[in-house]
């Protein structure tokens, strides 16, 4: 992170050697400009990985992109502001990716502290402070995106990536508390904006545990019944013009239709998450996380779609060079009788010294099925397995193979599994991606 002077030095040497340019009101001007930004600071997290060779299961290609997938994130900014009291800030970011395209971050808000507990925001959020992960080996790679349903990141909890107004508090050592309200630009009836409001609260017992849960609301207020009127022309009520134009026969008559919409009763959908965190071990983490989605008449109206979720992570830090890691999750569906499913994954990191690191993971995810009759080739299994070197304190350079079984993709569009000829989606895909990472 990097912090912005208090003092420009060079500032008065351009003005020795260039008085008529860099004036004395220039200097002012800068002087000012540069001592309020006291307490702004800049930073930036960088990941881009390319492929020079790799299979879409049909032919060897060439790919590029961001673990997550789209384009390679080459250059970023974030803006962060803090005033000198510590009571009122900002946090914004700016993204470019090798295609030269500029876009919004992952968050811009301001803030305020009212009181010492209590933090007062309105913008746009990448706030993981309740967020449960277990990230390790191909999460850092390109993503095998076919072989798992939940991701690494929330993959106990999921973090706050909306818009609003929000307040945090703190009103006791070990305790936060987040409450939000989806209140944009656009403008939206407050039943619908309150039955879409979240809160969560996260509680650490030191050395023991960590319990965490929130709310997420999905919902939708009520409608009322709508009315609409059109007005039409049969092809008889128009005429060619004598200049050439088509226009409407004089005394042509409109027919009026009119059609009632009917409202909907709302509904008040949901999701309740929980989370706790075992902290008794020294080098031991564990986690497990619950899930539960609340939808009106989801057996009919949300079928396939998701219902419950329970998931497991656990990493052990065996001895100061290698570190194990395991996750899994339970998934139930809305619908008629369809099928739960699983995913499951085990990796390894092991430090070798002198800035190089190795590591590797598998991933397996079961098959889709209705009343116990699985759909074929709708099971994955990925692998990883990769070394990195440290280039200096901010930055890697690293190589890694993957492959992935059912014409699996990789970071969801940057290498897209195509089928055989037969259009069976069972091929093996697989990639060589080089990753560059740095951050600051």
């Amino acid at each position: 992170m990097l912090n912005l002077p208090t003092k420009c030095y060079f500032l008065n040497i351009l003005g020795h050697f260039y008085p008529f340019f860099f004036n004395t009101t220039y200097r002012m001007v800068a002087f000012a400009a540069v001592s309020f930004a006291e307490g702004i600071t800049f930073g930036a997290w960088l990941r881009a990985l390319a492929a020079p060779v790799a299979s879409d299961g049909d032919e060897t290609i060439t790919a590029a992109g961001n673990s997550w997938g789209w384009g390679a994130r080459t250059a970023r900014i974030n803006v962060s502001a803090t005033a000198p009291d510590g009571n009122a800030g900002f946090n914004m970011g700016v993204y470019n990716d090798v295609t030269m395209s500029l876009s919004a971050g992952d968050e811009a808000n301001l803030w305020v502290k009212p009181m010492d507990i209590v933090k007062v925001s309105y913008g746009k959020y990448d706030n993981n402070t309740l967020r449960g992960d277990l990230c390790y080996g191909s999460w850092n790679w390109l993503r095998p995106t076919s072989s798992w349903i939940a991701e690494d990141e929330g993959l106990l909890m999921s973090g706050n990536g909306g818009t609003g107004l929000m307040a945090e508090i703190t009103p006791m050592e070990n305790l936060y508390i987040q409450a939000m309200v989806p209140i944009t630009t656009e403008q939206v009836k407050a039943g619908t904006t309150y039955k879409n409001l979240r809160g969560g609260f996260a509680y650490t017992v030191p050395g023991l545990a960590k319990i965490k849960a929130q709310y997420i609301g999905k919902g939708a207020g009520s409608t009322d019944d709508e009315t609409v009127t059109e007005e039409s022309y049969t092809q008889a009520d128009w005429e060619i013009k004598a200049d050439g134009t088509i226009g409407l026969v004089a005394g042509a008559t409109p027919t009026t239709t009119t059609t009632t919409i009917e409202g909907t009763d709302g509904n008040s959908n949901c999701d309740i998450e929980a989370e706790v965190d075992v902290l008794a071990v020294e080098g031991l983490y564990a986690g497990v996380g619950f899930r539960y989605d609340v939808r009106k008449d989801g057996k009919e109206n949300n079928a396939g779609e998701e219902n419950m979720k329970v998931a497991l992570g656990v990493s052990y830090q065996v001895m100061p060079e290698l570190k194990v890691s395991a996750s899994g999750a339970f998934f139930t569906f809305y619908g008629e009788k369809v099928d739960p499913r699983f995913q499951a994954g085990l990796g390894v990191d092991y430090d070798l010294g002198d800035g190089l690191a190795v590591n590797a993971d598998f991933r397996y995810l079961s098959k889709s099925g209705v009343d116990g009759e699985k759909a074929d080739y709708t099971d994955h299994i990925a692998f990883s397995v990769g070394v990195q070197k440290s280039v200096s304190s901010n930055g890697y350079i690293g190589v890694a193979f993957q492959g992935q079984t059912n014409s699996g993709n990789f970071a969801n569009n940057v290498i897209t599994g195509k089928p055989n000829d037969d259009g069976e989606p069972k091929n093996f895909t697989w990639a060589i991606p080089v990753a560059l990472s740095v951050w600051f």
